[in-house]
C-alpha cells in the first residue's frame, strides 16, 4: 500500500473511534444526570465518562490532519506547504488536548480561543470552496469541510452551555444534592443534546460524502 492508503485507513480509524466514543459519552451522561443515583456512583460514572470523552476530543484534530493529508496525497487538493503545516499542527493540537485533560490550566485558557479561530478559518475556507471552488475544487470534499466547521462550532457551543453543569455537579458531589443544583445539571445536558446530535449528523454526512463522492 502507498502512503495515501495508509492515511485513508488512519482517517477511517479516527472517524470510527470519534463516533463510538461520542456515543458512549452521551450514554454515560444520561446516568450522570440521574438524581436517583448515589453521588459516589455518579462521581465514578462521571470519571468514566471523561476517560471515554477524551478519545473524541483527541480525534477532532487528528481527523482534520489525516483528512487534509489524504486529500493532498490523492490529488484532491493542492495546498503544498499549508497541508504540511496542518499535518504537523494536528498531532500537536492533540497533544495539547491530552495535556488539558491531565490538568494543564495554561493550555485550557487558550484552547477555546484556538478552537474559535480554527472554526472561523474552516468556515471561510468551506464556504469559499462552495462558492468559487477555491481553496477546494472537489465539491464533496468542500461539503466535508462544511461538516467539520459545523462540528467544531457545535463543540464550542456545547462547552459554553455546559459551564453551569460543571459548577453545579461539583457542588452536588461536595455539598450534596438540592433541587436547584439538579435542575441546573439536567437543564445544561438537555440544552447541549441537540448540538451533540448535530455533531453526529455531521459526522455521518461527512462519511457519506467520502464514500459516495458525489458531484453535488
Amino acid at each position: 500500500m502507498d502512503r495515501s492508503e495508509w492515511l485513508l485507513i488512519a482517517h477511517i480509524i479516527v472517524f470510527a473511534t470519534w463516533f463510538g466514543s461520542d456515543l458512549a459519552t452521551f450514554t454515560l451522561s444520561r446516568r450522570v444526570v440521574s438524581s436517583s443515583t448515589a453521588p459516589v456512583s455518579r462521581a465514578a460514572i462521571a470519571g468514566a465518562m471523561m476517560s471515554v470523552e477524551i478519545f473524541a476530543r483527541l480525534c477532532l484534530p487528528l481527523a482534520f490532519g489525516t483528512g487534509v493529508l489524504t486529500a493532498e496525497e490523492r490529488g484532491w487538493i493542492d495546498w503544498g506547504w499549508v497541508a504540511a503545516v496542518i499535518g504537523v499542527v494536528a498531532p500537536l493540537w492533540s497533544i495539547a488536548v491530552w495535556l488539558i485533560h491531565r490538568g494543564s490550566t495554561m493550555l485550557a485558557r487558550v484552547d477555546l480561543w484556538w478552537r474559535s479561530a480554527v472554526a472561523v478559518g474552516v468556515w471561510v475556507a468551506a464556504l469559499a470552496s462552495l462558492a468559487s471552488d477555491v481553496p477546494i475544487g472537489v465539491r464533496w470534499l468542500a461539503v466535508k469541510l462544511v461538516c467539520f466547521a459545523v462540528i467544531v462550532t457545535s463543540g464550542i457551543v456545547i462547552r459554553l452551555i455546559l459551564r453551569p453543569f460543571s459548577v453545579a455537579f461539583g457542588q452536588i458531589l461536595s455539598d450534596g444534592s438540592t433541587p436547584e443544583r439538579e435542575a441546573i445539571v439536567a437543564r445544561s445536558i438537555r440544552r447541549a443534546q441537540p448540538f451533540v446530535v448535530v455533531i453526529w449528523a455531521s459526522l455521518l454526512v461527512a462519511a457519506a460524502m467520502a464514500i459516495a463522492q458525489p458531484s453535488v
